[in-house]
Parts: C-alpha cells; structure tokens; sequence
C-alpha cells in the first residue's frame, strides 16, 4: 500500500507484518517535491506513476524511479505524461510487468485507454503505444474498471460486458514486444555500452567485443544467408577483464576462475548455440584488434545494419571502432580516461557535423582529459585527427585544451603556435593573437607582427605604441586607460589585451569571464602569464567558477575547478556530498539551492568518483553514500537498457567492499583488549566521515573484544544505515585467543556471550514492539543494530559480504595455529547470521 503527504511531499510504502501480532508498518520513505496527488499507483520494481492537479486544473501523470540504497532514497523523475485535452480526467492507472522485466502503463481516461511503453531514455516521457476507445464499440460508449490479464492484455467492462483486448498492433507486435524494442536491452556492441565498458577500464573486453563483430561480419561475407547472431561475450571473462583495476591480472595470465565460476560454467559459459559467437576455448585468438580489422568492420558498418542499432548508432560505433585503432598505432597505449574523451570527442565532432553547430565538450569530458595520464599521446592524437589544418582558438577551445593539459611548458609552446596560426588565418590581423602573445609576454614578438600588418588602419598607432617601455607606470596607465575605454565601446577582447598589457592580469580575467563568458580562455591567460600556481587563477576558480558551478548546482564543472587547482579530496567531495553544505564548509558564496542533488541523472559520477580513489587519501565518502550513488548508477543502466553495466558495477562495488573490509582488519591493533576498550567516539566519527568501515556497535556486547568494565557501550546505531562498519572487535577477539592459553575457550565464550546478547536484544525489540501503541510506527526506530529484512538489494549484500569476510577470519584463524583448532565454526556462523539477521544458507557447508 502507498500513501502520499501532500503537505510534506513524502511517499510511504506500507507493508505487513504478522509476527509477534498482525501490524502495518512502513518499509520505505521517499522524499518527493510538494504536489496535489490524485492518485498512486505502485510497482512490484520500485516505480511509481502519481496523477496530480495543478494550479491551473490541468491533471498530469509523472513517473518516478526509485533508487534505495537506504531508507533515505532518491527518486529518478522518468517522464510525464500529458492529457490530450485539458478536460480529460485519469480513471485509472495500472502497470505491468513483462517476462522481460519491461513495464507498460496503461491510463484509462474518461473516453480511452492509452497504453505507454518507457522509451529508452530516463529524462524523456513515455511512448503511446496503443489506444483503445471507447467510440469503437458504439456510440454514447464508457469505459468502466481497466486493468492487465497476466498475459499484459488490457481487460476492461463496457455495459455489462467484459472485454479482453488482445489485437495485434503494426506488423504482427504485440505490446510486449513494442515495450522491448523501446526500452529492451541493448547489444552489447551498441555504443553506449561499448564507451561505459571503456570508462570502468574494461578496454580488452571491448577489443574483444569489436573482435567477435569482425568475425560476424566475416560470417556474413561468406554466406550472406547465415542467421549468424550478434557477438556474446560470457559474464566471467566480461567481469575479468579489467585492464586498468587494482584487481586486474597479468596479461599473460589466464584470470583465475573460482570453484563458484567452475560450478556454474554451464550458465555463464558459452554453450549457447554454434550460431552466438562468443570467447571459449573454441573461439580463435582475439587477444589484439588489429588495424585490418578496424579497416574490415569500418568497411562493413556502412554496408550492413545491425540488428537494434539505429544508424547514428553505428556511425558512432565507427568512431569507437577508429578511436581503437588509433590508440593502438601509438607505442604507448592510453588509460580509460584518456580513451573516453577521445570517444566523447569523436562523437561530438560527428554531431556537430550532423546538425552543423560548433558546439563544444561538456565539463563532464573534461574531467577525463585532467585526470588522464597519456595526456602527452592525447594531445598528439587530438592535433593531428581534430587540428590537423593547425590548432585555433575555436578548436582548443572545443577539445578543453588550456584546461586539461597539465605540462604547462607544453601548454605554452601550443599556446604559440595557435597564436600564429591564428595571425595567419585571420588575414594577418594581429588585434586576434595579441592576447596570447601577452600572455606569453612576449611583447616584442607582437611588435614585429604590428610591423608587418601594412594594411591594417591601426598600424601607425599600434606600432608607435607598443614600441614604448611598458614597465614603466607611465605607460601601464596609457594602457589600462585605453582597456577602460574599449571596455566601455564592448569591445571586450581588445579591452582584455589591453589589460595585460598594462600588467593587470585579474581585470583581463574578469573581463574574459563576465564580459566574454569564456573561462577557457580566462585558464589559458592565467596559466601561460603566471604559472600553474598563480594567485590570479585561484582567484577565477573560487571567486568566479566555483561560485558559477554551486549556484547551477553543477558538480562536474566543480569538481573541474577542484582539479585543476589539485584539490583532490574536494573533486571526490563535490562528486557526492551535498552541494549546499561543501559551499558552506569551503566558503563559497552562491544562491545554492538547499535541495541535494544526488538525483542528477548521469552515470558517470561514480565512475569519475571511482577513478578519483587513488589520488586522494584523506577523503571517502561514507558507505552509505557511495551505496546511494551505486543503486542510483545500476537503476540508470537498467533504465537506459544496459543491465549488464549494472553487473559491472556491482562487481566493483562487490571487490571494492572486500578491499575495505581487509583493510580494516589489518589495520586492528592486536596488542591488547584493552586498547579496544579505551578508543574514543572521535575515532568513529572520523571513520564515519572519511568512508572507512567500522564495526565498533559490535564491541559494546559484554565479552566481546574486551570485559564490560573496560569496554564503553556504544551509541545504538544502524552499522549497514550509517556506514560505520569494521573488524575491529573479532580483531580483538581473535588477539585474546592468541595471548590467552585457552584460546578455543575464550573464543567460544565469547561467541556464546555474543549469541546470548543477540537473543536478549531480540527479546527487546519483541517487548518494545508488544508495547508500542502506534502500529505505524518508523521502521528506523525498529532496528538497533541490524537491518531489518525488508531492505534494498544493496544492503542484503553489504551485510552478506560482511558475514563472509568474518566467517573467513575465523577460518583463518582456527586454521593457522593448533590452539585454535576447537573453535566451532557451525557456531561462529550461526552467531553472525543471527546478529545480521541473515539465513545459515548464505555459508557453504562446512
């Protein structure tokens, strides 16, 4: 059941319990804007379709995605749906969901019923699929109750009639197959997927993706008849092929394949018919997409249509396909990031030459290029395939060049050579290059040009002028008066050459970002005139950019600002904190909107964010955080048709909870019970900002990890809601049984003080339910230590991967020393799925 606050905008999802009495309770809360609700209708897969009245009497359906990590979750605004005509008033809605995990809405109106398939594009609306009218079956006509067989076929009364509606569409479709095609999975060599398997550093699995299309295509050119079907690639090598990870392997070794892969091989191997190319043992070497391949599949993708590709899509999976190639001639290969803004360059020169505009790179792309470590081959690639007839303002402009590159003497030397070129192509008009050789100082060189320029009217004036000593005041105050009166007749250019002519830097940069609204070149000035460390430029990025990006609420440009200046830990900050309070910790000033904005649709936040990782070591972000920012990821990819980059992501997520989890049990001190005992809250606060699990809620149970004399009880907390997770107490368990000569007897004893702490704390929260007089009582205040089992996916697995790294401790443990030998493990595994309220099944058998 769903209920709706109007005042304070809050959609609850009740469900029910039975045990210990019949109860409703509330097992979700999302936070919505403020609307006059009508109706609600809720999914089994968290989507909810809200018909509302505006001001103006006009009724609206808008679709809502929901993505928990939490109970504190964000919503996903997937479209609206608009009336035909002012009057029409919503009867009734109904969702459906097909054998393919795709939803269909059907809304019956007044008159009709209109059935909408999701497009396959999170921030556009719904697509009609079908209508169904009323006037069809007679006139003066109503439709009355609506709803979906289990088949998806609309069934509806007319009078005293019962239909069921099950009418073919065009071509034979029904609207099963309307909502696949519009909302369906993507192959896997469509484009977006092959740019995100590049963005998480799987670059071979998209070497051997764009392999197995040179082999279907090679099929297809030998018998043209052959149903031979797109490439597959099975999910083990797809999950193992990381080329850039921390948990990648040699290139010469196989990747490792686990006993769980071995089992299930069958499922995620490659026996799925001779006809689906895919990478076993049967399948010929693709370990290098070679040049001559790239040339075969760029011939055959302007010759031949792929199945599910438009044909946009594959003019820019023919860019990827040449973006590929080109990073291979190279001798030294490019990282993911670098390889992205190469694609995402690619394309946008395609789109421009499409709809013939000049648009330019968002800040988005040039995170890449900043954080990229082959900028010297990125610079080469990008000058000879985007600037081949010689770098302008307009084309480094457009590829971020003054922003991204990082070698500032290479930067210069660009800088000089666009400047000529510049002079040259403008006619041998020295007012278009005069600011970048100011910038670079050199002065003299801007003279001789002045010289040359016969036929320019100012070339008398200009030449007399610039020959004079411009270090002295006397001239700095020609110069500055001269921008002063060019800034008053709009000239703005000029005005800021001027400027630096006259030695005042910062007024050439306010000019270039108030007047000209080019930050680009307001970098590129700041960059060639002062260095990279200059007051000048710190000055634009908090005074002017970062205060631009925080009232726009625009986390890409900010985490732009923060990386250029090599403030690291406020990228990896302005990536999933809430915008409105790091203005406030960090002294920016901006109209921010008090709202956060974890709800912006885009992907490649945690990839960035994931990126980021090793360059920052004072910041992470708390785990429940980063979990939000990872189901939202997941519930984007399937809403975009890209459920196996979910996959890819969780599998991070999966390794990168293992990594955090070792860390925080290597990093226990071992020496004695009573260090545990002594540590301070400000140690779990500081775990709790900086991201690192800690599991310390666990220590207050008397005998575990130190005496109840020694040890302060904890605060009740949520370890999986607030993210404060870690090993710290079985570290101090298992060091007692190391120093203790009993060791198999502390051990048990204190698993069996744990076992009888949980049961006394089950018993409470049965008295604390028995009592309570309000069954709708929050579900938060329900759990003091565990989640309760109506929780998000995300969460089932964080506390699964918990069980199994502590069960593996103790493993460990028993194993490595024989006076552990008599510690019962059955027991260890029934103790920590009781605190974690987890099924025995999730351990194998011993």
């Amino acid at each position: 059941m769903a209920t709706f606050d109007s005042n304070a905008g809050k959609l609850h999802i009740w469900g029910i319990r039975t045990v210990p009495k019949f109860m409703w309770f509330c097992a979700k809360e999302h936070r919505l804007p403020c609307l006059n609700v009508d109706m609600i209708r809720y999914n089994s897969i968290d989507k909810a379709a809200i018909v509302s009245t505006d001001k103006k009497g006009l009724q609206t359906v808008t679709i809502w995605v929901f993505s928990s990590a939490s109970r504190r979750s964000h919503y996903l605004p997937a479209g609206t749906i608009y009336p035909k005509r002012k009057s029409d008033r919503v009867q009734e809605v109904r969702w459906h969901l097909t054998e393919y995990a795709q939803t269909y809405l059907g809304i019956q109106w007044d008159d009709r019923i209109d059935i909408y398939c999701q497009e396959r594009n999170i921030d556009s609306g719904w697509l009609c699929a079908y209508t169904i009218s009323a006037a069809q079956f007679g006139p003066g006509k109503s439709i009355g109750s609506f709803s979906f067989t289990a088949a998806g076929e609309p069934t509806f009364a007319i009078d005293k009639q019962l239909f069921v509606y099950s009418q073919e569409l065009e071509e034979g479709k029904t609207i099963s197959d309307v909502a696949y095609e519009e909302h369906g999975e993507l192959p896997l060599v469509h484009p977006f997927i092959l740019t995100e398997l590049m963005s998480w550093g799987k670059i071979e699995a998209v070497k051997r993706l764009l392999s197995l299309l040179y082999e279907y295509f090679r099929e297809l050119s030998i018998d043209s008849k052959r149903n031979a079907a797109l490439p597959l690639i099975p999910l083990q090598d797809l999950l193992s092929l990381d080329t850039t990870s921390k948990y990648s392997q040699s290139a010469s070794q196989p990747p490792a394949t686990s006993s769980m892969f071995s089992k299930y091989a069958s499922l995620l191997g490659s026996s799925l018919g001779d006809d689906v190319l895919t990478m076993d043992s049967a399948t010929p070497d693709f370990e290098q997409f070679t040049q001559e391949k790239a040339d075969f599949v760029a011939e055959k993708l302007t010759e031949i249509k792929i199945k599910g590709l438009s044909p946009i899509d594959q003019t820019r999976l023919l860019s990827i396909v040449g973006t590929i190639s080109a990073s291979q001639i190279k001798d030294q290969s490019i990282d993911s990031m670098g390889v992205r803004y190469l694609v995402k360059l690619q394309l946008l020169e395609l789109e421009n030459k499409r709809t013939r505009t000049a648009a330019e790179l968002p800040y988005r792309e040039l995170n890449w290029a900043l954080h990229s470590n082959s900028q010297a081959i990125l610079l080469q690639i990008c000058l000879q395939r985007h600037a081949s007839n010689g770098l302008t303002w307009e084309s480094a402009r457009q590829m971020g060049l003054c922003v991204w590159l990082s070698n500032n003497d290479a930067l210069q030397l660009e800088v000089e050579k666009m400047a000529r070129n510049i002079f040259i192509a403008e006619g041998r008009d020295p007012t278009k290059c005069a600011i970048f050789y100011l910038a670079l100082k050199k002065q003299r060189l801007l003279l001789g040009l002045w010289r040359t320029a016969h036929t320019h009217p100012d070339h008398s004036k200009m030449v007399a002028f610039l020959a004079n000593d411009f270090n002295q005041t006397r001239w700095k105050t020609a110069a500055a008066k001269n921008a002063y009166v060019l800034l008053s007749r709009q000239r703005y250019l000029d005005a800021a050459t001027f400027f630096l002519l006259s030695g005042k830097l910062s007024d050439a940069v306010r000019v270039c970002v108030t007047q000209l609204k080019d930050f680009q070149l307001a970098i590129a000035i700041c960059r060639c005139y002062e260095g990279d460390s200059g007051p000048v430029l710190k000055d634009v990025m908090w005074k002017h950019i970062l205060p631009d990006a925080f009232k726009r609420q625009d986390r890409w440009l900010a985490s732009l600002a923060f990386g250029i200046i090599h403030r690291y830990d406020l990228v990896l900050q302005s990536l999933t904190d809430d915008l409105s309070k790091l203005g406030n910790q960090i002294g920016v000033e901006a109209e921010i909107s008090s709202y956060s904005t974890m709800n912006v649709l885009d992907t490649e936040l945690l990839i960035l964010y994931r990126s980021m990782l090793d360059y920052s070591s004072s910041y992470r972000a708390p785990l429940v955080t980063q979990a939000e920012l990872i189901a939202q990821t997941m519930t984007i990819f399937e809403c975009l048709g890209a459920p196996i980059m979910s996959l890819v992501v969780l599998e991070w997520w999966r390794k990168e909870l293992l990594e955090i989890t070792k860390r925080s049990a290597t990093s226990v001190s071992m020496a004695s019970t009573g260090d545990l005992g002594a540590r301070s809250g400000r140690d779990n606060a500081s775990n709790f900002e900086s991201g690192v699990p800690d599991m310390s809620a666990f220590a207050g149970f008397a005998g575990f990890g130190g005496s109840s004399a020694n040890t302060q009880k904890p605060a009740v907390v949520d370890p999986i809601e607030t993210g404060l997770l870690s090993m710290d107490c079985f570290g101090s368990m298992f060091s007692t049984m190391s120093t203790s000569g009993n060791a198999s007897s502390h051990a048990n004893e204190a698993l069996s003080k744990l076992s009888s702490a949980n049961e006394t704390l089950h018993q409470r929260d049965i008295d604390h339910t028995s009592t309570s007089e309000s069954p709708t009582q929050d579900v938060e205040n329900e759990s003091l230590l565990a989640v309760d089992i109506e929780d998000t996916p995300v969460q089932y697995a964080c506390r699964v991967t918990l069980a199994l790294q502590i069960i593996e401790f103790v493993s460990r443990s028993k194993a490595d020393s024989d006076s552990h030998k008599d510690i019962d493990i059955d027991e260890a595994k029934q103790t920590v799925a009781n605190i974690l309220r987890l099924p025995i099944s999730v351990f194998v058998a011993s």
